[in-house]
């Protein structure tokens, strides 16, 4: 089984934009670029479709978007042709070190089957990350599967249970026909690899709708679907 069929997917997903509950999960990322990024040099890595390339891209910042999938990249350079986007293997960047202020990373940890996977990508980051260079990661929250959201549904048979690390949970995107599976880690598992790979976590960020948004949310606004996390080298 497919967690994540690009190649089936890549065009509808290509048109999903930061709106909904995805907005939620941008929201606050500038108050904490603001609050924690100096300089201007910016990974986007699991840049998908380049929606998260192109939003920092607004904030100022010089950008490179890199995936593993060509699907993905085929869609990101008919929307954005004049990016920068690079096909890489996971883990693997092609980046000299101490290379950019920030590494910007959304919904792409949740599609990765084995921590140890998860580590090896933490370590390159650290790797091509300034000294002075922070870490932003974007990633469903423990709650995430559990609530119910504008965006995304978890209503299924097989979700009705207690996740384990490293299980699938099954997902669709409302208003689309792209069902995925992500895989489930815990809070404890994120810290854990953080602290083997030795990355500090400045701040956790759980963002919760507001009625200021001016979207009308459903369990948003009671918790949040999502974790931010910002890091830094020890």
């Amino acid at each position: 089984m497919k967690t994540h069929d690009y190649t089936k997917h890549a065009t509808e997903y290509s048109e999903l934009g930061i709106e909904g509950t995805f907005y939620l999960g941008f929201r606050d990322v500038p108050n904490l670029v603001k609050k924690y990024v100096k300089g201007t040099q910016a990974l986007d890595y699991g840049c998908g479709p380049g929606r998260s390339t192109r939003f920092l891209r607004s904030l100022g910042f010089d950008v490179i978007g890199v995936d593993i999938s060509s699907d993905m990249l085929t869609e990101v350079r008919k929307k954005d042709e004049q990016g920068t986007y690079q096909q890489i293997e996971s883990g693997v960047l092609p980046f000299e070190d101490s290379s950019f202020d920030l590494i910007f990373s959304s919904f792409v940890f949740l599609e990765i089957a084995a921590m140890i996977e998860i580590e090896k990508i933490l370590s390159e980051f650290k790797r091509v990350l300034k000294p002075s260079g922070h870490i932003i990661i974007l990633t469903s929250s423990m709650e995430g599967y559990k609530g119910d959201w504008v965006s995304v549904s978890y209503d299924f048979p097989e979700n009705k249970r207690q996740f384990e690390s490293g299980e699938t949970v099954k997902l669709l995107f409302r208003g689309t026909n792209v069902i995925l599976y992500d895989y489930y880690w815990t809070d404890q598992d994120y810290r854990d690899a953080f602290t083997k790979i030795h990355l500090r976590l400045l701040e956790l960020h759980n963002p919760i709708g507001y009625d200021e948004d001016k979207i009308q949310w459903r369990e948003e606004s009671q918790k949040s679907p999502y974790s931010i996390y910002v890091l830094t080298k020890m």
